[in-house]
């Protein structure tokens, strides 16, 4: 049976990846989508290939007459012969409980070998990567950036020394060790009480004159009530008629009111978001008629003693430069990391201080893990022998080529090779750092949680693999008189806004959540720079003072993807003043974003 999509599947495809598409041209996709028996959702990702190659920026009828002739060649190609495989096709009783690993990583003296043999660089000399990634054009060119009028003032040497990277609040990062998924109902309740009652403190103290009332109450008077925003169908989708809010047991027993927002001119709304809303509720039988939605105010911006920061001048005087990554670092039709391979070689040649990578990295969606096999020049091996082979060699090599460079690796939910849960543990080290020729170079590997907030010379930075940006975009309700605020930018404030690296709640099936551990992604603080790496259009930009980027994925789908190189230039003026001043970052002033192509 050919497949095929409506008008609407199209519509719903491209915008959730926020592609441009004009409604005229609605029409000839779909008629192209039932010639070549795609789906909406596959013809959007090529068209998102296709359009990076081609630099074109809007789904126009005569765009798409140009993207037909690749949906043709896709059509008439011919699919690869299938890898022979090694294994014997066993009962499952005979089968082993558990392989040896690879030969490799048996002994020390395999392990020294290893230059030589798995891990020499003409071991990644792999075959030609799909024809859409080989063929792209403007590697290198900058699609987006921040402060652009600066860059005349980044000097082109770099500076020698290398940069201090370090855990903020470790407490507040989930462990190797911890135990997850084994939280009984009363700790996630009480977790999530936890959070309101925190809420209303804080606000309390903020308006000492504001009267708070209590949910499921009636009263003729406007009240003020704290809650969390549910919807009135457990497995639907909210909209106007359907939004509850759900308080607190110690202050309510845990009651919810439906909300009539007829009369809020602007608002937004998902479930999870924690709000305090003003309003009238006199009648059981009638919604709340809310008035005004009070968002949570933003947590304080870093400031460092001005003493420290003179500290780290005098080790590393420049400016500091990363570059930022997040997977997948390969084209889904094949398993050779060429565009991991070609980000390291930009960054062998223009050596930044830092190189931050964000999974997936063996992408439990991608063509070869899907189905739980992998393999290595036809051998049968693990997932965290893929990890070593492809992800922890290379780094080997990139930091054997550029001394006093760090790299810094988080995790995703979608690693095959690690631990399903939300918030997620590092990486572990012993098994990561098997594939590093010298112990120094153990020390420049930095294993970061999911989420996670560290600070890169003095610059707090907070991370989150998960796409948070697209499962709001996905459950939000908003309505505003104007929009002049982008999209993204909006959905990454709420992030900033409720101080939570996932804030909404139930979560999606993508995303596990274990409760116990909400304190384990909650912001210690509001980031100089927050990055949300996302499906969804790459951006960087300034959000509330800080500088939120989505570096877009280094490889998207069969074509080439983009990376974030960020320059941090030093803070003017720390000779006078007292060493114990505080002093802000003002990351704004002086940071350099450009987001390029692979």
């Amino acid at each position: 049976m050919r497949g095929g999509a409506s008008a609407d599947e199209i519509a719903a495809a491209f915008g959730s990846r926020s592609l441009a598409l004009e409604d005229d041209a609605l029409d000839t996709c779909v008629a192209l989508c039932l010639e070549y028996g795609v789906s909406g959702e596959a013809f959007a990702d090529h068209w998102d290939a296709y359009s990076m190659n081609a630099n074109v920026t809007l789904a126009t009828r005569d765009a798409l007459a140009g993207f037909r002739t690749t949906l043709s060649e896709k059509a008439k190609a011919k699919p690869k012969a299938p890898t022979k495989s090694i294994v014997k096709r066993e009962p499952l009783s005979e089968t082993p409980k558990k392989r040896p690993p690879p030969s490799s990583f048996q002994s020390p003296e395999a392990k020294a070998q290893k230059a030589s043999g798995l891990f020499s660089p003409s071991s990644f000399q792999s075959p030609p990567s799909a024809a859409e990634y080989a063929g792209r054009q403007n590697a290198g060119e900058v699609v987006d950036s921040f402060n652009a009028s600066l860059k005349s003032m980044v000097p082109e040497t770099t500076h020698a020394a290398a940069v201090e990277i370090a855990l903020l609040a470790p407490e507040k990062h989930m462990q190797p060790s911890s135990n997850f998924m084994y939280t009984p109902s009363a700790e996630r309740a009480i977790a999530l009480d936890a959070q309101l009652v925190a809420f209303q403190d804080a606000l309390a103290a903020a308006n000492p004159n504001m009267e708070f009332g209590a949910i499921g109450d009636p009263s003729p008077a406007t009240v003020t009530v704290v809650g969390r925003i549910v919807c009135e169908a457990a497995e639907g989708k909210l909209n106007s008629s359907v939004v509850q809010l759900e308080g607190a047991r110690p202050y309510c027993g845990g009651q919810r009111v439906l909300l009539d927002l007829s009369q809020v001119p602007t608002f937004e709304v998902f479930p999870g978001k924690i709000v305090a809303v003003e309003g009238v509720y006199s009648d059981v039988r009638n919604p709340m008629a809310v008035r005004h939605i009070i968002d949570p105010s933003m947590l304080p911006l870093p400031t460092t003693p001005k003493a420290t920061l003179r500290t780290l001048h005098a080790q590393h005087g420049g400016p500091v430069r990363f570059f930022l990554a997040s997977g997948p670092f390969t084209p889904n039709t094949d398993a050779n990391y060429q565009p991991l391979q070609d980000l390291f070689a930009v960054a062998m040649k223009e050596q930044p201080d830092v190189v931050i990578l964000v999974g997936p990295f063996i992408d439990a969606n991608h063509a070869s893990f899907k189905d739980g096999i992998a393999t290595y020049d036809d051998m049968l091996v693990s997932f965290d022998d893929i990890f070593l082979l492809h992800i922890m060699a290379r780094i080997n090599q990139l930091l054997a080529a550029v001394p006093n460079l760090q790299v810094v690796l988080i995790p995703s939910l979608r690693d095959v090779n690690h631990a399903y849960v939300y918030p997620q543990p590092p990486f572990d080290r012993l098994k990561t750092m098997e594939a590093l020729d010298s112990p120094s170079y153990e020390k420049r590997v930095h294993l970061m949680s999911n989420p996670c907030t560290f600070s890169v010379h003095g610059t707090v930075v907070g991370v989150t693999s998960s796409d948070i940006l697209l499962e709001l975009g996905g459950a939000e309700l908003h309505r505003a008189q104007n929009h002049a605020q982008q999209r993204l930018f909006r959905l990454s404030e709420q992030v900033l806004r409720q101080k939570s690296f996932f804030p909404l709640f139930p979560s999606t099936a993508e995303t596990p959540l274990d409760l116990k551990y909400m304190a384990q992604y909650e912001m210690p603080l509001t980031p100089d720079i927050l990055v949300l790496p996302s499906v969804l259009n790459r951006f960087c930009g300034s959000v509330q003072d800080t500088l939120c980027i989505n570096p877009g994925q280094l490889s998207k789908g069969v074509a080439g993807g983009t990376y974030a190189s960020v320059t941090i230039l030093p803070l003017p003026s720390l000779a006078s003043g007292d060493d114990d001043d505080l002093v802000p970052h003002d990351i704004l002033k002086r940071t350099v974003t450009e987001i390029k192509r692979i």
